[in-house]
């Protein structure tokens, strides 16, 4: 009686308090109801069709309810197609369009907009809205120094529209986040500004005058020769370079050209510590030539016409090759392009034979920026010419080129920017990358990329990864941070993101290791997405490569041959594993046993399946479970041939060490079956011999 007044009393205090929460739900319009269950997808239908659906904020909570459901593109079409608003409502649109650029993988895009955003509100507001976007202090960061890199490259019209993004993107970031890093960009970017205080680091070494200006003529040559695809000739100019690590770097440049692979071993560059030169090899700069490097080499290669006149003209002395090919160029007949590529040749055969004067006269004449990449770095570092006269005129093309130039002519002993980057043979200790990277040389693309690594070698993590797929894409550490992203979201079964990662790859392009873990991954994605049949051709395109198969995967598609009946097949691939068992687990050893087991019986092979279960069962006791099931399938075998005793002993011991009630149940049950079969037959475990007479 007292727990029901006290019940009573509580109704009523909650009534008149308005606490009630069925009241509470009454007063709730159906939009918000909605919002508090999260069913964005029918709160989108109310917004649309609302009397005022065009106003700003109808418009607005129509988009955010897009970016709730996941659906960036269609919030972003909105915002896109809604005309600019005026103060806080211009503000929320294009926060909610940086979002959505987000939410679509383009970080750059979404900087920019956020950073238009910031034109309509307050500071405080501003640190608020930044603040509460997570991971945006990196994003931040990461997105203006790749537009900084861009910039360094770009000397089209453009280049002053960029520096005003630069520097609006700068503004911000020093508003929210004032620390050395913008601080210090400040400084440089806006030369009357004061100077940064950058934090007190012991310098480094300063780089050994490891690369003679005779070594940088030298390296010149071997570029030039390389452009003929003269790599004999190329080696014998590199063998003779005075430092032994320098050799080995213009000799690893060399053997990729030739081939596309970078070195194995990279033991010379650690040794001394020289970081750069580490780093250059260890994310490899140069992985976008990995697949084809004709835009290294003179002419097309391809060209039967083209490679018989040209090693027509090697075979000749340089003054007979000389004269030959001017006789071509007074030609009346010959195109343009023809007249281009004779041109080139000349200063390409000029260059590697040491004739400067001819070469620096073709030089002054020709269309530096046409020219194949080997001649383009061999001629800025034979005449010390401005780089920019050889970047091409489209600005996504140049900023390709640019890293690559910068840093061989570095590596050639030219460096580009001496004021904001480390010389290229920087020696200094690992331990100190990041006071190196984040402190003296925070603009240095190479030496971030050192550091990353090596914290990423340390500590894999996705956030790293994200920032590393980002800002190095053009490099393999940026593909293989990719790679990484794509297999940490398959294996969380988070398929829709790993299908991301992985398109955001040129398959085609990568080298044979990386392919077969793209080619791996997009299986695995297949196979959990229920996508049987493309599993099946992407796994046979994985066999072709020629490289080793992750045994996982191997072993869930013999499985797939087995579930499709095509157990020959699966046996094919169960025996490759089981020939590979030294690298394997004990249980996945059990395993491979016991399916190569089932798929003889399958097959109608029931003394092969017996040999399988068997060995199972007598090599991996441990292994538990596969030993067991293994036992119990052995003793269904022998049960049907009438050898009733073996099976009985096969079944109890399943009895007495399985750990699932399920299977000992199944056993005992079993057992009884066979002794009703055995009736008052000999069941001591004699001898089965019989002597008839």
């Amino acid at each position: 009686m007292t727990a029901r007044i006290a019940f009573s009393l509580l109704t009523v205090f909650l009534v008149l308090t308005g606490l009630n929460p069925a009241l509470a739900e009454e007063k709730q319009s159906f939009q918000q109801w909605l919002e508090h269950y999260r069913a964005w997808d029918r709160l989108e239908q109310e917004y649309s069709q609302e009397s005022a659906a065009d106003t700003p904020e109808a418009v607005l909570k129509r988009a955010q309810v897009y970016l709730n459901l996941n659906s960036p593109a269609k919030a972003l079409e909105i915002v896109e197609m809604t005309p600019a608003f005026t103060g806080k409502n211009e503000a929320d649109r294009l926060w909610i369009g940086g979002q959505a650029h987000r939410g679509l993988g383009d970080l750059t895009k979404a900087v920019l907009w956020y950073t238009q955003a910031t034109k309509f509100l307050s500071d405080d507001e501003i640190k608020a809205r930044f603040k509460a976007e997570p991971d945006l202090a990196a994003i931040w960061h990461d997105v203006w120094l790749k537009m900084y890199w861009s910039w360094l490259a770009n000397h089209t019209l453009s280049r002053d529209s960029q520096k005003e993004a630069l520097d609006a993107i700068m503004a911000a970031g020093r508003k929210v986040w004032e620390n050395n890093f913008w601080n210090g960009v400040n400084s440089l970017m806006q030369p009357n500004a004061p100077k940064a205080k950058v934090p007190a680091a012991s310098p480094a070494a300063p780089a050994s005058p490891l690369v003679q200006p005779a070594d940088t003529q030298l390296i010149a040559r071997a570029m030039a020769a390389v452009s003929l695809e003269k790599f004999e000739e190329a080696s014998g100019y590199v063998s003779a370079l005075s430092n032994e690590t320098v050799r080995a770097f213009w000799t690893s440049v060399m053997s990729f050209l030739n081939n596309g692979n970078p070195p194995k071993d990279l033991e010379v560059f650690l040794k001394d510590n020289y970081l750069k030169a580490h780093a250059f090899w260890a994310g490899n700069v140069l992985a976008p030539y990995s697949k084809s490097r004709t835009e290294w080499f003179l002419g097309n290669p391809d060209s039967a016409a083209w490679t018989k006149f040209r090693n027509n003209i090697l075979t000749m002395t340089p003054e007979e090759a000389e004269k030959a090919i001017d006789n071509e160029l007074g030609s009346m007949l010959i195109s343009e392009q023809t007249t281009t590529l004779l041109r080139n040749f000349k200063l390409a055969l000029s260059l590697s034979n040491g004739n400067q004067q001819v070469a620096a006269t073709s030089w002054n004449s020709i269309d530096k920026k046409t020219l194949p990449i080997c001649l383009r770095l061999a001629g800025v570092l034979a005449f010390k010419d401005d780089l920019n006269k050889v970047l091409p005129n489209n600005p996504a093309k140049a900023f390709a080129l640019y890293p690559v130039l910068t840093t061989l002519s570095g590596a050639a002993g030219v460096d580009v920017h001496p004021e904001t980057e480390a010389p290229f043979w920087t020696t200094a200790p690992a331990d100190r990358l990041q006071a190196l990277s984040e402190g003296q040389y925070p603009l240095d693309r190479l030496l971030r990329m050192a550091w990353w690594q090596q914290r990423f070698a340390a500590e894999p993590s996705t956030d790293l990864a994200k920032r590393a797929a980002y800002l190095f894409d053009d490099s393999s550490f940026g593909i293989r941070s990719l790679i990484f992203l794509a297999d940490d979201a398959v294996k969380a079964k988070n398929l829709q993101l790993g299908a991301f990662y992985l398109n955001r790859i040129d398959e085609p392009a990568l080298p044979p290791e990386l392919r077969m873990a793209w080619l791996d991954i997009k299986t695995r994605l297949e196979l959990d997405a229920g996508h049987q049949g493309k599993a099946l051709e992407t796994y046979q395109e994985m066999t072709k490569t020629g490289e080793p198969i992750p045994v996982m995967t191997r072993l869930r598609m013999a499985l797939l041959y087995q579930q499709r009946r095509d157990y020959e097949t699966a046996q094919k691939e169960l025996l490759v594993m089981w020939d590979q068992r030294a690298s394997m687990t004990t249980a996945l050893q059990a395993e491979t046993l016991f399916w190569l087991g089932e798929g003889e019986q399958a097959m109608r092979n029931p003394d092969k399946a017996l040999d399988y279960y068997l060995k199972l069962a007598w090599q991996y006791p441990q292994e538990n479970i596969w030993c067991l099931t293994a036992m119990y399938r052995a003793s269904l075998i022998y049960e049907k041939r009438g050898k009733y005793e073996t099976a009985k002993r096969l079944l109890g011991t399943v009895v007495r060490n399985a750990s699932r009630k399920e299977q000992r149940v199944a056993a005992q049950a079993r057992i009884d079956a066979i002794d009703k079969k055995m009736g008052t037959e000999n069941g001591k475990g004699e001898s089965s011999l019989a002597y008839p007479f």
